[in-house]
């Protein structure tokens, strides 16, 4: 059995290990995606840019959704967007990020999208699945916009 413990030590367990970083959304007059292109653009191009992301709200740092980008194929190879690519794509098929991250920020206040690249032999999805399992745990519920586990 793979034991799981409190969202905050998982989380801070995967950053210490490998490359992160965050930025905020604060103002819906900016487009989001001018946002992550900006904050992406000054971070050097030296691993792959997949792995998970948490959104959350500044100021009571509420998880209010995790994500992951990159599959790995059976050749172990990362395969679909990477994290800047996921966060500027459609949410639930049909939302245009820019109007999902706006609402968002209308419901919630001032966000912060914190975010781990993972190197290839880690799957964004099991850290994924590990991150919302300790919130379930601590919580007895997802975050606010996770739909399933």
């Amino acid at each position: 059995m793979i034991t799981v413990g409190l969202f905050e030590n998982e989380l801070s367990a995967v950053k210490k290990k490998y490359y992160h970083g965050s930025f905020e959304y604060s103002d819906s007059s900016i487009n989001f995606k001018t946002v992550v292109t900006s904050h992406f653009r000054g971070i050097p191009q030296k691993t792959e840019r997949y792995g998970v992301y948490v959104i959350g709200q500044k100021d009571t740092r509420e998880v209010l959704y995790v994500g992951k980008s990159g599959t790995i194929d059976s050749q172990g190879q990362f395969k679909g967007q990477d994290i800047p690519g996921r966060l500027k794509n459609v949410k639930g098929g049909k939302v245009p990020s820019n109007n999902w991250f706006r609402n968002l920020l209308q419901e919630r206040g001032h966000l912060v999208i914190e975010y781990v690249f993972l190197p290839m032999f880690i799957s964004p999805a099991f850290v994924e699945a590990a991150l919302l399992q300790a919130y379930l745990n601590e919580h007895q519920r997802l975050p606010y916009r996770n739909k399933s586990l």
